[in-house]
């Protein structure tokens, strides 16, 4: 009886430790959907896949540091977890100075106003070309970002360009400090305000966009030069160009626009005596314009110039700062458009390129 007990108690004994050693295995096993964790880094997660690959949101961080690196993939508990998203509202209102995303190389999402009142915020970085996954980023992510500089998004995957900056026609608040921003050419969609109240000088809309919004450039005062080469439009939205010095718009289309494709209209808040000096457009464009009516005799259509197709104009505009060069004396007469087209007396006031560089005469 003794022994039967005994037996019973050694395998008892051995049935609790199979339970502990499975209990202890679940415990290292990945999370189920929607549990969260805090790395050793300190960033917050929420899983939001625990199949394989398992995957998870960042929702936060409780590290106190200028400087935010988001990973491609993060640990927990023995179970790798690739980083696939950062939620809306993640990091609203904090004090990041550098967001780097460079090795964030799963990342898919940035959620709506994830970095909104950041108002620190200097720096983004995100993947090369070949490494980025980034395809969406919501609407208002960098809501008032007063220092953001530049936004580079030209490596990323965007098929749709939000309104990351500033909200919308009400929201007329100049994020003074950004005077640099590249397109990606997988971009399809360009939404309404999109880059409103921005410093830019100089845009290059993507050969690949087939939608262009409402007053994408509303209160950008400062843009001189906007390029559209290879679009695929037949016209644009009315309050296209709102920006008191507008210089050169160059919109070469694969097809005629529409008679009332351009109009007037689309040049709000731009005087007949301002500095709009060329429209450049396809020679098809500007026959189909004049069958709709339209003449020399408008401050825009008076300034309409056929795209000559000349090897040697300018084939890549992007946006940079505000800052200009000076020049007060030139020995040289090689002076050109932004175009390619050469000048023997630059104005004042314009920009050109001089020496292989671009500058304002003084």
């Amino acid at each position: 009886m003794k022994k039967i007990t005994s037996s019973l108690i050694v395998i008892g004994s051995r049935l609790m430790m199979a339970a502990l050693l499975l209990t202890g295995t679940t415990a290292l096993r990945a999370q189920t959907v929607g549990d969260s964790f805090t790395t050793a880094d300190g960033l917050a997660c929420t899983v939001v896949s625990d199949a394989q690959p398992a995957s998870v949101t960042v929702t936060g961080s409780s590290a106190a540091s200028d400087i935010l690196s988001i990973p491609a993939i993060v640990e927990n508990g023995g179970t790798a977890f690739a980083v696939t998203a950062i939620a809306d509202e993640a990091f609203k209102g904090s004090d990041v100075v550098t967001l780097d995303l460079t090795a964030a190389t799963n990342l898919q999402r940035i959620g709506v106003s994830a970095f909104a009142e950041c108002k620190k915020l200097e720096t983004v970085t995100f993947p090369t070309a070949s490494e980025s996954q980034l395809t969406e980023i919501g609407t208002l992510a960098f809501h008032h970002a007063f220092n953001l500089k530049s936004f580079n998004l030209e490596d990323t995957r965007l098929t749709v360009l939000e309104s990351f900056f500033s909200k919308n026609e009400s929201d007329e608040i100049s994020i003074e400090g950004l005077t640099e921003l590249r397109l990606p050419e997988t971009l399809v969609e360009i939404k309404n305000y999109a880059l409103q109240f921005l410093d830019i000088k100089e845009i290059e809309i993507p050969s690949s966009v087939t939608t262009f919004g409402n007053c994408v450039l509303e209160g950008c005062v400062y843009l001189t030069d906007f390029v559209w080469k290879n679009a695929q439009i037949t016209s644009l939205p009315l309050y296209t160009f709102r920006g008191d010095e507008l210089n050169n718009v160059t919109i070469i289309t694969t097809q005629p626009f529409a008679p009332d494709g351009l109009t007037d209209k689309h040049f709000y808040h731009i005087s007949s005596d301002g500095m709009l000096t060329n429209v450049i457009l396809t020679q098809e464009s500007i026959e189909s314009l004049a069958k709709g009516g339209y003449t020399n005799e408008t401050s825009v259509f008076s300034v309409l110039v056929p795209w000559s197709g000349d090897p040697n104009a300018i084939e890549s505009i992007k946006a940079e700062p505000k800052t200009e060069t000076e020049v007060t004396d030139s020995g040289d007469d090689s002076w050109y458009t932004l175009q390619g087209t050469r000048v023997d007396s630059p104005k004042k006031g314009r920009l050109y390129i001089h020496n292989g560089r671009k500058v304002v005469v003084k």
